[in-house]
Protein backbone atom coordinates (compact mmCIF):
# COMPACT_ATOMS: atom_id res chain seq x y z
CA UNK A 1 0.00 0.00 0.00
CA UNK A 2 1.43 3.38 -0.91
CA UNK A 3 0.86 6.48 1.09
CA UNK A 4 0.83 10.03 -0.14
CA UNK A 5 1.99 12.76 2.20
CA UNK A 6 0.51 16.20 1.94
CA UNK A 7 2.18 19.00 3.81
CA UNK A 8 0.28 22.03 4.80
CA UNK A 9 1.61 25.15 6.36
CA UNK A 10 -0.33 27.23 8.82
CA UNK A 11 0.82 30.66 9.76
CA UNK A 12 0.07 32.27 13.04
CA UNK A 13 0.74 35.93 13.82
CA UNK A 14 2.07 37.03 17.09
CA UNK A 15 3.32 40.60 17.52
CA UNK A 16 4.77 41.26 14.10
CA UNK A 17 6.41 37.88 13.74
CA UNK A 18 5.17 35.03 11.69
CA UNK A 19 5.65 31.49 12.84
CA UNK A 20 5.06 28.54 10.62
CA UNK A 21 3.57 25.33 11.90
CA UNK A 22 3.69 22.34 9.59
CA UNK A 23 1.04 19.67 9.93
CA UNK A 24 1.28 16.50 7.91
CA UNK A 25 -1.75 14.62 6.72
CA UNK A 26 -1.39 11.12 5.34
CA UNK A 27 -3.86 9.77 2.88
CA UNK A 28 -3.99 6.18 1.87
CA UNK A 29 -4.30 5.73 -1.81
CA UNK A 30 -6.83 3.19 -2.88
CA UNK A 31 -5.37 0.10 -4.42
CA UNK A 32 -6.92 -2.17 -6.95
CA UNK A 33 -8.63 -5.04 -5.23
CA UNK A 34 -8.61 -8.40 -6.84
CA UNK A 35 -11.31 -10.94 -6.24
CA UNK A 36 -9.64 -13.83 -4.52
CA UNK A 37 -11.61 -16.83 -3.36
CA UNK A 38 -12.18 -17.08 0.34
CA UNK A 39 -10.05 -19.77 1.81
CA UNK A 40 -12.39 -22.46 2.98
CA UNK A 41 -11.93 -24.02 6.35
CA UNK A 42 -13.33 -27.35 7.40
CA UNK A 43 -16.93 -26.88 8.47
CA UNK A 44 -17.53 -27.37 12.16
CA UNK A 45 -21.06 -28.43 13.02
CA UNK A 46 -22.76 -27.04 16.07
CA UNK A 47 -23.54 -29.08 19.12
CA UNK A 48 -27.21 -28.37 18.41
CA UNK A 49 -28.02 -28.50 14.66
CA UNK A 50 -31.51 -27.08 15.14
CA UNK A 51 -30.25 -24.10 17.13
CA UNK A 52 -27.55 -23.45 14.52
CA UNK A 53 -30.24 -23.31 11.83
CA UNK A 54 -33.27 -21.74 13.57
CA UNK A 55 -32.08 -20.31 16.90
CA UNK A 56 -34.21 -22.61 19.08
CA UNK A 57 -32.62 -25.18 21.33
CA UNK A 58 -33.55 -28.83 20.90
CA UNK A 59 -35.14 -30.65 23.85
CA UNK A 60 -32.45 -32.01 26.17
CA UNK A 61 -32.53 -35.72 25.27
CA UNK A 62 -32.66 -35.02 21.55
CA UNK A 63 -29.90 -32.44 21.85
CA UNK A 64 -27.64 -35.04 23.44
CA UNK A 65 -28.39 -37.59 20.69
CA UNK A 66 -27.95 -35.10 17.84
CA UNK A 67 -24.76 -33.45 19.10
CA UNK A 68 -22.45 -32.68 16.19
CA UNK A 69 -24.81 -33.84 13.40
CA UNK A 70 -25.05 -31.84 10.22
CA UNK A 71 -28.54 -30.68 9.26
CA UNK A 72 -29.14 -33.23 6.48
CA UNK A 73 -28.16 -36.14 8.72
CA UNK A 74 -30.35 -34.75 11.50
CA UNK A 75 -33.47 -34.52 9.29
CA UNK A 76 -32.86 -37.93 7.72
CA UNK A 77 -32.52 -39.45 11.19
CA UNK A 78 -35.47 -37.82 12.98
CA UNK A 79 -37.87 -36.86 10.17
CA UNK A 80 -37.73 -39.65 7.59
CA UNK A 81 -40.42 -39.99 4.97
CA UNK A 82 -42.23 -43.12 6.06
CA UNK A 83 -44.31 -45.53 4.04
CA UNK A 84 -47.41 -44.56 6.08
CA UNK A 85 -48.08 -40.84 6.52
CA UNK A 86 -50.89 -38.69 7.82
CA UNK A 87 -51.43 -35.71 5.55
CA UNK A 88 -53.86 -32.79 5.25
CA UNK A 89 -55.07 -32.91 8.85
CA UNK A 90 -57.91 -30.42 9.30
CA UNK A 91 -60.37 -29.93 12.15
CA UNK A 92 -63.76 -28.48 13.01
CA UNK A 93 -64.73 -27.69 16.59
CA UNK A 94 -67.68 -29.62 18.03
CA UNK A 95 -69.46 -29.57 21.37
CA UNK A 96 -67.91 -30.75 24.61
CA UNK A 97 -64.30 -29.95 23.67
CA UNK A 98 -64.31 -32.45 20.79
CA UNK A 99 -63.12 -31.88 17.24
CA UNK A 100 -64.02 -33.57 13.98
CA UNK A 101 -60.79 -34.30 12.07
CA UNK A 102 -60.41 -35.00 8.36
CA UNK A 103 -57.10 -36.51 7.27
CA UNK A 104 -55.56 -38.29 4.34
CA UNK A 105 -53.58 -41.46 5.03
CA UNK A 106 -50.92 -42.15 2.41
CA UNK A 107 -49.58 -45.70 2.35
CA UNK A 108 -46.63 -46.66 0.13
CA UNK A 109 -46.43 -50.43 0.37
CA UNK A 110 -44.32 -52.51 -2.02
CA UNK A 111 -44.16 -49.74 -4.60
CA UNK A 112 -47.92 -49.23 -4.61
CA UNK A 113 -49.35 -45.98 -3.26
CA UNK A 114 -52.83 -45.83 -1.78
CA UNK A 115 -54.57 -42.86 -0.23
CA UNK A 116 -57.46 -43.10 2.18
CA UNK A 117 -59.62 -40.30 3.55
CA UNK A 118 -60.20 -40.70 7.27
CA UNK A 119 -62.67 -38.99 9.60
CA UNK A 120 -62.36 -39.16 13.37
CA UNK A 121 -63.66 -37.42 16.50
CA UNK A 122 -60.95 -36.60 19.04
CA UNK A 123 -59.99 -34.06 21.69
CA UNK A 124 -57.00 -32.79 19.71
CA UNK A 125 -54.70 -33.41 16.74
CA UNK A 126 -52.29 -35.68 18.62
CA UNK A 127 -55.16 -37.83 19.88
CA UNK A 128 -56.55 -38.04 16.34
CA UNK A 129 -53.15 -39.07 14.91
CA UNK A 130 -52.61 -41.61 17.70
CA UNK A 131 -55.96 -43.26 16.92
CA UNK A 132 -55.41 -43.19 13.15
CA UNK A 133 -51.97 -44.79 13.48
CA UNK A 134 -53.25 -47.39 15.98
CA UNK A 135 -56.01 -48.33 13.54
CA UNK A 136 -53.26 -48.90 10.94
CA UNK A 137 -51.39 -51.21 13.35
CA UNK A 138 -48.79 -48.69 14.52
CA UNK A 139 -49.34 -47.82 18.16
CA UNK A 140 -47.32 -44.74 19.14
CA UNK A 141 -47.18 -43.47 22.73
CA UNK A 142 -45.84 -39.97 23.39
CA UNK A 143 -43.50 -39.55 26.36
CA UNK A 144 -42.44 -35.92 25.64
CA UNK A 145 -43.98 -33.26 23.39
CA UNK A 146 -42.31 -29.98 22.31
CA UNK A 147 -43.66 -27.53 19.72
CA UNK A 148 -42.19 -24.23 18.40
CA UNK A 149 -43.32 -21.61 15.90
CA UNK A 150 -40.60 -20.94 13.35
CA UNK A 151 -41.21 -18.14 10.87
CA UNK A 152 -44.50 -19.09 9.15
CA UNK A 153 -44.30 -22.76 10.13
CA UNK A 154 -44.43 -24.96 13.21
CA UNK A 155 -42.04 -27.70 14.26
CA UNK A 156 -42.90 -30.53 16.65
CA UNK A 157 -40.46 -32.77 18.52
CA UNK A 158 -41.80 -35.88 20.24
CA UNK A 159 -40.16 -38.61 22.26
CA UNK A 160 -42.19 -41.74 21.60
CA UNK A 161 -42.28 -45.43 22.37
CA UNK A 162 -44.07 -48.66 21.65
CA UNK A 163 -43.67 -51.84 23.73
CA UNK A 164 -40.10 -52.40 22.53
CA UNK A 165 -38.45 -49.21 21.23
CA UNK A 166 -38.09 -45.54 22.05
CA UNK A 167 -37.21 -42.78 19.61
CA UNK A 168 -37.24 -39.04 19.01
CA UNK A 169 -39.06 -37.73 15.94
CA UNK A 170 -39.50 -34.33 14.30
CA UNK A 171 -42.16 -32.89 12.01
CA UNK A 172 -42.66 -29.58 10.21
CA UNK A 173 -46.00 -28.19 9.09
CA UNK A 174 -47.83 -25.05 8.12
CA UNK A 175 -50.05 -25.35 11.20
CA UNK A 176 -49.51 -26.90 14.64
CA UNK A 177 -51.89 -29.74 13.68
CA UNK A 178 -50.00 -30.57 10.47
CA UNK A 179 -46.68 -30.38 12.30
CA UNK A 180 -47.93 -32.83 14.96
CA UNK A 181 -49.23 -35.18 12.24
CA UNK A 182 -45.86 -35.07 10.48
CA UNK A 183 -43.99 -35.81 13.72
CA UNK A 184 -46.35 -38.69 14.55
CA UNK A 185 -45.88 -40.14 11.04
CA UNK A 186 -42.08 -39.94 11.43
CA UNK A 187 -42.28 -41.57 14.85
CA UNK A 188 -44.41 -44.44 13.50
CA UNK A 189 -41.89 -45.04 10.75
CA UNK A 190 -38.94 -44.95 13.17
CA UNK A 191 -40.65 -47.36 15.56
CA UNK A 192 -42.09 -49.82 13.03
CA UNK A 193 -40.06 -49.32 9.84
Amino acid sequence: MTQRTVSMSLYTRTQNTRHSTIIEFRREQTRNHTMEPIQSEPRIYADDPFRARFGHQLPRGLREEARGMEWRTFTNTYAPTGNLRISNLESEARRGGMFHFNATLINNCQGERTTTDAHIMATGPVSACTNLLADAGRRVEILEFHQFDIFEATVTFIYTCNNVSRTWAMGFGGTPEQSAASAMSSAAHLLYG
